[in-house]
């Protein structure tokens, strides 16, 4: 049975796309599973403009580009109300065709977004949400994330960009005041890591859409791999 995810912030600037890519490649090219990916950050469309690069960049090498052998990466253009009813339709009708279903939107949470629209109509199953160690992000998650699960969806949040700098406990303090709350924590860390920034650095994809960079995230920034295993044994 499909699950439809999304690492989601009601605020730009992150990294739910960058973690939108990264786990819709390790599901496809680690895990082997079906996956979809509806792109439907407009006007950004960043996620998008990625898969146009990375067939880009290997057509421009020489590298062997088979469209069949990469996940599927559709921007929705038509954001209307009645067309964001007819995708939940639509949604519902993939989930016998498709492991995962992987939804990148922009940075918003009012009526009317597709994220709550979607949400409304339940055909979201999980929302994961990175946190990083600011008031207004840290009490904006705890909101969305009490939402989100009124709504009947899993929510998860994640520290990310973790880095030393921060006072002696703080993160540990901040989870607890979360759970306090009723909310879901995972107890894997990303730290701040400037080439998840990027997309190809010296041949080697790190944000990419069709390969999954296992080693090097393996040895720089552990944690996320770690998190993407805790979101793959997530039941319904």
């Amino acid at each position: 049975m499909m699950k439809v995810i999304s690492f989601f912030s009601a605020k730009g600037g992150t990294g739910k796309t960058t973690f939108n890519m990264l786990f819709a490649s390790y599901l496809k090219y680690v895990q082997e599973k079906q996956v979809m990916v509806l792109d439907l950050d407009a006007p950004e469309y960043s996620l998008t403009c990625c898969r146009d690069r990375d067939i880009d960049y290997l057509n421009s090498n020489g590298l062997p580009c088979e469209l069949d052998s990469f996940y599927p990466v559709e921007a929705v253009r038509d954001l209307s109300e009645q067309s964001i009813y007819d995708l939940a339709d639509t949604i519902k009708g993939l989930r016998a065709q498709l492991d995962w279903l992987v939804l990148d939107f922009k940075g918003s949470f009012k009526q009317g977004d597709p994220v709550c629209t979607l949400a409304e109509e339940g055909v979201l199953d999980m929302i994961v949400m990175p946190v990083e160690i600011d008031p207004m992000i840290i009490a904006s998650m705890k909101s969305l994330s009490t939402i989100f699960q009124d709504a009947g969806m899993d929510a998860l949040l994640f520290f990310n960009r973790v880095h030393g700098k921060e006072k002696p406990g703080i993160y540990d303090a901040v989870e607890e005041w979360f759970t306090g709350h009723g909310c879901k924590v995972s107890p894997h860390r990303v730290k701040g890591n400037i080439a998840m920034k990027r997309e190809q650095s010296g041949g080697t994809f790190f944000r990419s859409t069709v390969c999954f960079p296992q080693t090097a995230i393996q040895k720089n920034n552990p944690a996320i791999i770690d998190l993407f295993e805790q979101i793959c044994a997530y039941e319904k």
